[in-house]
């Protein structure tokens, strides 16, 4: 008998274009997915959608300008990320600042601080718009100003930085423009008067000296603050709470008060509160705020889950596009309607499987981290993508799409990135912090001991994982503190 090769069946994952594109929608935050559907809306005239007025933080439906749930809720952040610690030594602010980079953030209570006012408490009250921040600067010092000042607020406000500082002197401008350095002064003055408070500071400290000056207007501020600005704030950045306070002939829990006061009010980079409309994603992005993609309730049956983008978008593929009058003698348009109608029907079913890939994986994960959301951050248990994609019969890498760039509002009102759901170090983290908060300010204690204080807790870690945690937190080292 003669053999002969016979040629064995493979199997090849073929990727397919219409898999790539269900892929990307369900990876795009809430921002990108608005601007993808407003694009598919203009590129694509047989897809109809129609807009729910909803808050874009709590999910409410608007009853005239605001949601009354968002009452409760704390503020928002930006998502424009904070200079990396070198960028930030290279401008002298890193040192100064550090304890201070996610200035909405209260990593003390695991979340967000709340709000004091009404309009605090509304992020639609700080929806920006989408005109550029120095055409509105200029707007404003127009109606400030004569008109032969006019040079002077366009080379101030052209030479602001990203961040919202005057990068040159007053004194290089009175030269370039060979002006009186009185005009120069007064001007930025007047451009300091403006919001985004703190616009126009050439350094840290102004900027939170004149964002402090405003809210002594509007309140009675921790009466330590301006002092530690004006005098500590370096070592405040290397949180030398208990040097300070003995400096002053306070106490320490005082310092740490003003502290807290200032992190929650003032922020370090005034126009990252502001939202640009510009052509430079880069620009863009580092001036959006993050709202929240699901949002966590406690129902009469436990905790519910609700996505904020299915309340507010409703599609579907217009009737009379798809079967419009006197196109039956035209197979070439005939042919092209029915693509755009096939091309809306796509659309929609990749936004629905996004919608039903992330509340399934919301609602596992929900229901796996109950004690974290009943009682707190210590009873954060360790959780796993691939173990929720398991449970619903998903691959690893859709759960890690459905939960990238993704945040989750909790039934308390704080705002977390998805991803802290996975993040077991966070509870080790909080106890951390708790030992050092209680150590003796005579003696404080070294990581070593740290990890010692925490192995008594069950808790075993190596030292050197130790100062990362602590360095994470943006605690100093024993010498430091």
């Amino acid at each position: 008998m003669r053999l002969e090769p016979t040629p064995r069946p493979e199997q090849t994952l073929r990727v397919s274009a219409r898999l790539i594109t269900a892929s990307t929608i369900l990876h795009l935050s809430a921002d990108e997915l608005e601007r993808c559907i407003n694009q598919e809306q203009t590129e694509n005239p047989a897809l109809e959608v129609q807009e729910q007025r909803v808050c874009l933080f709590c999910g409410a439906v608007l009853r005239g300008t605001r949601a009354t749930a968002c009452s409760s809720c704390g503020h928002y952040l930006p998502t424009g990320s904070f200079e990396s610690p070198a960028s930030l030594e290279e401008n002298g602010t890193a040192t100064a600042w550090e304890p201070f980079r996610q200035p909405f953030y209260d990593m003390d209570n695991y979340g967000f601080v709340e709000a004091d006012s009404e309009a605090e408490g509304d992020p639609l009250a700080r929806i920006a718009t989408s005109e550029p921040l120095a055409e509105r600067l200029l707007q404003q010092l127009e109606a400030l100003l004569p008109p032969e000042e006019a040079p002077i607020a366009e080379h101030l406000v052209g030479n602001l930085n990203e961040r919202g500082y005057l990068e040159i002197s007053t004194a290089e401008i009175s030269r370039y423009l060979n002006v009186p350095l009185e005009r120069v002064e007064y001007v930025l003055k007047q451009l300091q008067t403006l919001e985004p408070l703190g616009i126009g500071a050439r350094n840290l400290r102004e900027c939170l000296l004149i964002q402090l000056e405003a809210l002594t207007e509007q309140e009675t501020p921790h009466p330590l603050a301006r002092t530690l600005i004006e005098r500590y704030l370096d070592r405040l950045g290397r949180s030398q709470y208990q040097e300070i306070a003995r400096e002053l002939k306070v106490s320490e829990q005082e310092v740490r008060a003003a502290s807290a006061y200032i992190r929650s009010r003032l922020y370090p980079f005034p126009a990252h509160t502001y939202r640009l409309d510009s052509h430079s994603p880069q620009r863009e992005s580092s001036a959006m705020y993050v709202r929240p993609d699901v949002v966590i309730r406690r129902g009469d049956h436990g905790f519910e889950v609700e996505l904020i983008e299915e309340k507010r978008y409703h599609f579907s593929v217009n009737r009379s596009y798809r079967s419009p009058d006197g196109v039956t003698a035209n197979p070439a348009l005939q042919r092209y309607f029915s693509q755009q109608s096939d091309r809306a029907r796509f659309f929609i079913d990749c936004i629905q499987r996004r919608w039903r890939t992330l509340k399934q994986v919301a609602e596992v994960v929900v229901e796996q981290q109950r004690d974290f959301l009943e009682k707190g951050i210590r009873y954060l248990r360790p959780l796993t993508r691939a173990e929720v994609a398991a449970r619903l019969g998903l691959d690893e890498g859709t759960v890690s799409r459905a939960t990238a760039n993704k945040y989750a509002l909790l039934p308390n009102g704080r705002l977390i990135p998805f991803s802290d759901f996975f993040d077991s170090s966070l509870g080790v983290k909080d106890i951390l912090r708790e030992i050092i908060q209680q150590e003796a300010p005579q003696r404080r204690l070294s990581d070593e001991e740290l990890r010692r204080l925490l192995a008594e807790r069950g808790i075993h870690l190596a030292r050197r994982t130790v100062t990362k945690y602590r360095e994470e937190m943006g605690i100093g080292s024993s010498r430091e503190r």
